[in-house]
């Protein structure tokens, strides 16, 4: 008799946990209770536990604005940087 080969399928969940939303989305869980009450997540209630839709968790990410980051200064070399130290000692 040969073995079954069962296939594996990814599925995406429905709900997640405050906990889970929290490591989601990177934010605590008491910002994710806070988004909760002023409407941004929607939450649900199954055997007291609260759980959050995956749906209102995607359209609270792409509501967040595009991150502004200013370019990195540049540095001078480390060596030219010893040379200005030795010049103004002396």
């Amino acid at each position: 008799m040969r073995a079954s080969t069962v296939m594996k399928m990814e599925v995406e969940p429905l709900l997640l946990s405050v906990p889970q939303t929290s490591q989601t989305i990177g934010r605590c869980v008491a910002s994710i209770y806070e988004l909760i009450s002023a409407g941004r997540l929607d939450a649900r209630k199954s055997d007291g536990r609260t759980l959050i839709t995956m749906e209102s968790i995607k359209r609270y990410v792409t509501s967040l604005p595009a991150a502004q980051i200013a370019p990195r200064p540049k540095r001078k070399p480390q060596h030219l940087r010893q040379k200005e130290s030795i010049a103004m000692e002396g």
